[in-house]
C-alpha cells in the first residue's frame, strides 16, 4: 500500500542526505527482519541480496567521490564484507556514504555517468536510490510505503532528464508524462538519432498522467502502467520507461 505524503520543502543536499540516511537504515532493519523473504520487483532478491546491493552501491559512491574517480572504481578497490554478514557490511558502507556525501561542497565539479558533471549528481543519486529500494524493503516485508510527491516526481525528473539522453535505445516515438497532484512534466523525444528531454508540456505520440508516486513506480518498474491513466500505444510508454531504468 502507498500513502503519498507532503514532506520536502527545499530539497537542498541536507535534506537529501538526511532523507537517505534515514532510508537506508530502514531498508537495512526490514531486510534483516526478513532476510529470506523475496523482493517482489526483484525476483532474484531476497532480503539478504538486498542488503548485499545497497552495500555495494553505498561504497562505489564513496569511492568515486573520496578517491575523485573519473569512471567506476575496480573491484578491487571494495572492502571485504565484515565478519558478521550482509546487514552489518551495509551498516557500515551506509556510515561511510553519509560521512563521504556530508564532508562535500555541492555543486563542485565531478564525473559522474550522468549528464551533470557536478557532486551534486551523487547527492542526489543517493537520495534517490534508497528511496526506491526503500520501497522495495517496504514491499518485501508487506509494510505501507509513504512517498513524497516531490521526492517521486524527482525520481521521475532524474531519470528523464539524467540518464534517458545517454541510453543507447531509440523508441519509435515520443512520450509525454504529466503528474496530476503537483508540478511536474516531462517530455521526452528521439531528435537527429538523439534523445531529448526536457521539462515541458508538449504533444507526444504517447502518454501517462498519475500522481508522482505512481509515475515514479511506474517508471522504476515497482508499480504497474495500469495505474496511471495512458494515451496512445502502451508499448510505447512501456519501451521509453525500461530505458530511463
Amino acid at each position: 500500500m502507498i500513502t503519498v505524503v507532503r514532506q520536502t520543502g527545499q530539497m537542498d543536499a541536507s535534506f537529501r542526505l538526511d532523507r537517505a540516511r534515514a532510508d537506508g537504515e530502514r531498508i537495512i532493519d526490514l531486510a534483516a527482519a526478513q532476510p529470506d523473504a523475496q523482493v517482489p520487483n526483484c525476483p532474484d532478491w531476497d532480503g539478504r541480496a538486498l542488503a548485499s546491493h545497497m552495500g555495494r552501491v553505498w561504497h562505489m559512491l564513496s569511492l568515486i567521490i573520496e578517491r575523485g574517480l573519473d569512471t567506476f572504481p575496480e573491484r578491487d578497490m571494495f572492502p571485504e564484507k565484515v565478519a558478521r554478514g550482509e546487514f552489518d557490511s551495509a551498516r557500515v558502507a551506509l556510515e561511510r556514504v553519509d560521512t563521504s556525501m556530508r564532508a562535500l561542497d555541492p555543486g563542485a565539479p565531478q564525473w559522474s555517468w550522468g549528464t551533470t558533471q557536478t557532486n551534486g549528481f551523487y547527492i542526489r543519486r543517493l537520495h534517490l536510490e534508497n528511496l526506491v529500494h526503500r520501497v522495495d524493503a517496504e514491499q518485501m516485508s508487506g509494510v505501507e510505503s509513504e512517498i513524497d510527491g516531490d521526492e517521486a516526481a524527482d525520481a521521475v525528473d532524474e531519470r528523464f532528464i539524467e540518464f534517458a539522453p545517454i541510453r543507447e535505445g531509440r523508441p519509435a516515438g515520443s512520450l509525454h508524462l504529466h503528474r496530476t497532484d503537483g508540478d511536474g512534466e516531462w517530455t521526452a523525444t528521439v531528435e537527429n538519432d538523439a534523445i531529448v528531454a526536457t521539462r515541458e508540456h508538449a504533444k507526444g505520440d504517447a502518454a501517462a498522467r498519475g500522481t508522482g508516486a505512481d509515475l515514479m513506480l511506474a517508471v522504476w518498474g515497482r508499480g504497474p502502467l495500469e495505474s496511471l491513466e495512458t494515451f496512445g500505444d502502451s508499448g510505447l510508454i512501456a519501451e521509453w520507461f525500461e530505458l530511463a531504468r
